[in-house]
């Protein structure tokens, strides 16, 4: 039963048929986290893939400084994973935590890889995510480096208008590259 949402996130996103949704659904365990439970923690190796049922999570990791600095934010029917420490099984930089009491389905690192290899349509899916991510993650960047706060705050609500309505404004700050009352300010501007 659990597994259900992540079996109709399948058979609406990829070409899996409903059998073999089923199957890779039925590969994931369920878990319940609460608010602020770590998942994966900095110096350890991640070894697992996540997919959210319900709640949020938030990947970031803490600088030198001992600021956070949030790299993502993953809502309902999404997949997240330090992907880095995952990818290079090094101990990770980064810090999973469920910003929201979530329900979660889990899977580790070999389990998954298994499933891409005997699934080609989910294969092309995780490939499909990775490419996604990745120009996420390169668009935000490239963006972020010549706007100024106000740009910023706009290019959220454009782009991730979800961070304003469900994330506190400490982590949503920290997701900007800018203070909580730095933060405040602008948004009191727009």
């Amino acid at each position: 039963m659990n597994s259900l949402p992540l079996q109709d996130f399948l058979k609406k996103n990829t070409l899996l048929n409903e059998e073999e949704s089923e199957e890779v659904a039925n590969a994931f365990k369920f878990i319940k986290v609460r608010r602020n439970q770590v998942i994966e923690r900095e110096g350890s190796i991640c070894g697992h893939f996540y997919f959210i049922n319900k709640g949020c999570l938030r990947l970031y990791e803490i600088d030198k400084k001992g600021n956070e600095i949030t790299a993502y934010f993953a809502f309902e029917n999404s997949f997240i994973t330090s992907i880095t420490s995952l990818i290079t099984q090094k101990p990770s930089r980064d810090i999973l935590i469920s910003h929201e009491p979530s329900e979660l389905m889990v899977i580790d690192k070999a389990s998954f890889f298994n499933l891409i290899e005997r699934y080609t349509q989910f294969r092309l899916f995780y490939n499909k995510t990775i490419e996604f991510a990745f120009i996420h993650a390169q668009m935000r960047i490239y963006s972020f480096l010549g706007m100024d706060g106000t740009d910023k705050l706009k290019w959220v609500l454009e782009h991730e208008p979800m961070l304003l309505t469900r994330i506190s404004s400490k982590a949503v700050a920290s997701y900007l590259g800018m203070t909580n009352s730095t933060l405040s300010k602008l948004k009191a501007k727009l």
